[in-house]
C-alpha cells in the first residue's frame, strides 16, 4: 500500500473509545470440536498446521471481509484446509445467522460476528466460546477482545478495529472558498449548502437513512458526538424529551433530507453505497464513516477521488469542542452447530497474523483496520498507517456504545431505530411522535 499519511490527516480525534490491549480471565470452558478428528483444540494454539488437511470450511463475512484469493489459497497451502468465502451484507448476514439457528443448520463455519449481536448471541448459546481454541497471545494482543467477552467465554475474535469517523473532500470544499474544518452540525449544514449552491456537489453529504444497522449507528453517532447517551444505567430512554441529543440528532438529519442536501434516495441506500458515493465523488461529506475504509478511496483504480485532499475529523456536536465516537467492533465467530470447528479455528488464529492483518488493512476492497497491537505498531513505524501517531495515541481508550454492555435486544432496537429515523426524514411521522413510539417499542424488547 503507498503511504497515504500526506494526504489525509486525522483531525481532532479525541476518541472516547476504551478497549484494553491486555485481555484477561478467560475462562476454560472447551470449545467442542465435531470435525471427526480425535485432537483437543489444544493443538490449535501450538501454530498453525495440517492437522485439519483434507477439510474444507465455508466462511460468511461481509465485502469488507473477503480475503483475497491469493491469501487463502496460502492458508491452504499451509494447512491444507480449503475455504470457500461467501459475501453477503452485514444485515442479510444477521438475518442469515438467525434462521439458520432457528432451522437447527450451522449459516458457515466461520462467520461474522459484530459488537452489536454480542449480547444476543451469548444468550442464545448459538456459537463456541473459543477460549481454547484461540492463541493466549493472540487474545493478549487484540485491541478489542474484550468486548467479545461475555461472562469469561470469548465468543468471536475481533478482525476489524472500527469506530466512527467523518470524512471529508477538502478538494471540493475549497473549490466552493472552504479552507476550515467544520467544528458543529451548523458548520457541516453550511459547508454542504454552500457546496451546492456553487455547483461542486449537487448532494453533498453522504449519511445513511434507510432501515439499515447503519442508519441507527449514524444517529448514535450524533448522540454521542453531543454528548448525550441512549440509555441511563437501569435501560431507560434518554432520547424521548425534545431537550435531548437524541431528538437534536433527529431533528438535524431531517433538516438534511428535507433541504435535499443528501441524495433523494438516502432512505433506500446502504453505507456501503454511501461509500461509493463519497469514492465517485459524488458526495463531499462522508458523515459515518470508518478509519479503516481510506485505502479504498486513495486507490487511483477503485476511486475517483484517489488524489484529492481527504481530512478524517472525530464527529463534531452542536457546540465547537463537543466531540464524540464509538466503537464498533467487528469478529469472526465459529457457530455451535459447525462441523469442522477445528479447522475454523485455525482459520481465525492464522487472520491473526500480522501477513493476515496487514493484507486485511491494505486491500482497497477491505480496509479492516487491524486489531492487532504489533501490526498496527507495524504499520505506524512503517508509515503505512493513516496518521499512525494519532490512531495509536487514541485507539486504547475507545469505549463502546453501551457503557454497561450490549444489551441482547440491541438488534431489535437498532431496527427500529433505523425505522424512525426513514419515517421523519419522508415525513410519515414528527420527530416527536416517532422517538416516543421508539421508546415505547423498548419496554417491549427488555
Amino acid at each position: 500500500m503507498k503511504t497515504i499519511t500526506a494526504r489525509v490527516g486525522l483531525l481532532s480525534v479525541s476518541l472516547g473509545v476504551g478497549m484494553s490491549f491486555l485481555v484477561t480471565g478467560c475462562g476454560t470452558s472447551k470449545g467442542s470440536n465435531s470435525s471427526g478428528s480425535s485432537k483437543t483444540s489444544q493443538s490449535i494454539t501450538t501454530g498453525i498446521n495440517k492437522d485439519y488437511s483434507g477439510t474444507t470450511i465455508t466462511v460468511l463475512l461481509p465485502p469488507w471481509g473477503q480475503m483475497p484469493q491469493s491469501s487463502l489459497d496460502e492458508f491452504t497451502k499451509q494447512t491444507g484446509i480449503k475455504v470457500k468465502m461467501e459475501s453477503m451484507s452485514w444485515d442479510n448476514i444477521h438475518q442469515q445467522i438467525v434462521t439458520s439457528e432457528a432451522a437447527h443448520i450451522s449459516p458457515a463455519d466461520v462467520t461474522e460476528v459484530d459488537w452489536s449481536w454480542v449480547g444476543q448471541f451469548a444468550d442464545s448459546g448459538w456459537f463456541t466460546p473459543l477460549n481454547d481454541y484461540m492463541s493466549k497471545k493472540a487474545v493478549q494482543n487484540n485491541a478489542a477482545a474484550s468486548i467479545f467477552t461475555v461472562n469469561n467465554n470469548l465468543l468471536a475474535m475481533p478482525y476489524s478495529l472500527d469506530y466512527r469517523v467523518v470524512l471529508l473532500n477538502m478538494t471540493e470544499f475549497k473549490k466552493a472558498g472552504i479552507n476550515t474544518v467544520p467544528k458543529t452540525w451548523t458548520d457541516i449544514l453550511n459547508d454542504a449548502k454552500e457546496l451546492k449552491k456553487k455547483g461542486i456537489v449537487q448532494y453533498p453529504i453522504a449519511v445513511p437513512m434507510s432501515v439499515t444497522e447503519a442508519s441507527a449507528v449514524s444517529w448514535f453517532e450524533l448522540i454521542k458526538s453531543d454528548g448525550g447517551q441512549l440509555f441511563d444505567n437501569k435501560w431507560n430512554p434518554l432520547f424521548e424529551s425534545q431537550s435531548s441529543a437524541g431528538a437534536q440528532a433527529l431533528s438535524f438529519e431531517k433538516k438534511l433530507y428535507d433541504q435535499k442536501l443528501v441524495p433523494p434516495g438516502e432512505v433506500t441506500l446502504t453505507d456501503v453505497e454511501n461509500g461509493d458515493l463519497f469514492k465517485a465523488g459524488k458526495a463531499a461529506i462522508s458523515l459515518e464513516s470508518s478509519p479503516g475504509g481510506l485505502a479504498g478511496y486513495l486507490d487511483p483504480k477503485t476511486s475517483n477521488i484517489s488524489k484529492d485532499d481527504i481530512a478524517m475529523i472525530a464527529p463534531p456536536g452542536q457546540s465547537p469542542g463537543q466531540s464524540g465516537t464509538f466503537g464498533l467492533p467487528e469478529g469472526l465467530g465459529v457457530p455451535a452447530l459447525s462441523k469442522n470447528k477445528g479447522a475454523a479455528a485455525m482459520f481465525i488464529n492464522w487472520w491473526m497474523q500480522m501477513p493476515q492483518q496487514i493484507t486485511a488493512y491494505e486491500n482497497p476492497n477491505m480496509g479492516d483496520l487491524p486489531t492487532e497491537k504489533y501490526t498496527l505498531q507495524q504499520l505506524s513505524k512503517d508509515n503505512k498507517l493513516v496518521d499512525g501517531k494519532d490512531i495509536m495515541s487514541t485507539v486504547s481508550s475507545v469505549k463502546p456504545l453501551f457503557p454497561q454492555g450490549t444489551p441482547s435486544w440491541y438488534p431489535q432496537f437498532s431496527n427500529a431505530a433505523a425505522t424512525m429515523i426513514q419515517y421523519v426524514v419522508e415525513g410519515k411521522e414528527t420527530p416527536s411522535q416517532s422517538l416516543k413510539t421508539l421508546a415505547k417499542q423498548v419496554d417491549s424488547f427488555r
